[in-house]
């Protein structure tokens, strides 16, 4: 409706509520947007490949890192039992270049028994220990029967003898003693 002067007058044409853009606004491209959008897309993939093959390298550098140390660690793990066997092995040398020299057979013995000490010593501060069942009830776990010896003097399955010692590393078996066992007639 419009007033003019007072007196009202009605249009024939409807109200526009919405008017329609002139040529002088400009609308955006959807198509740039998109476009934009992809490139945006397209850069993330790059770098996540990226991270990924990074990632990827990482892994594999850690995970030779790992193969080696692990070689090393089973290349090297005697390092210190042979370290401690060195010097057991000069003394071995010393006592045959005295036997070399003429030394008396006494002389000969009390350093081959001062050597067999230090080897005793050596494998035991790595965790050798020497299997003693003379008297023991035989374990099959700990002991491989050789002999067997008829007797009333002690009770079956008893050690009478040790033909072989046995030894242990840290309470495993790496060799049973082998032994003479008792048996009743």
């Amino acid at each position: 409706m419009l007033e003019d002067q007072g007196e009202v007058h009605i249009s024939s044409e409807p109200p526009v509520l919405n008017p329609e853009p002139t040529e002088d606004v400009a609308q955006p491209d959807p198509s740039l947007e998109l476009r934009a959008r992809i490139a945006e897309l397209e850069h993330e993939v790059v770098q996540l490949k990226d991270e990924k093959l990074r990632a990827m390298a990482e892994a594999q550098t850690m995970l030779r890192r790992f193969r080696q140390d692990a070689e090393n660690q089973r290349k090297f793990a005697h390092e210190g039992l042979v370290r401690d066997l060195i010097p057991v092995l000069d003394n071995f040398d010393r006592t045959l270049a005295a036997l070399a020299k003429g030394a008396s057979a006494e002389a000969v013995a009390d350093g081959v028994k001062a050597v067999e000490k230090q080897l005793r010593k050596a494998v035991e501060s790595h965790g050798v220990q020497r299997i003693h069942p003379q008297g023991e009830v035989f374990d099959p776990e700990k002991h491989e029967a050789v002999v067997t010896h008829e007797t009333d003097e002690h009770p079956d399955d008893t050690v009478l003898d040790v033909l072989e010692a046995g030894y242990l590393l840290h309470d495993r078996v790496i060799r049973p003693s082998r032994v003479r066992v008792s048996k009743k007639p």
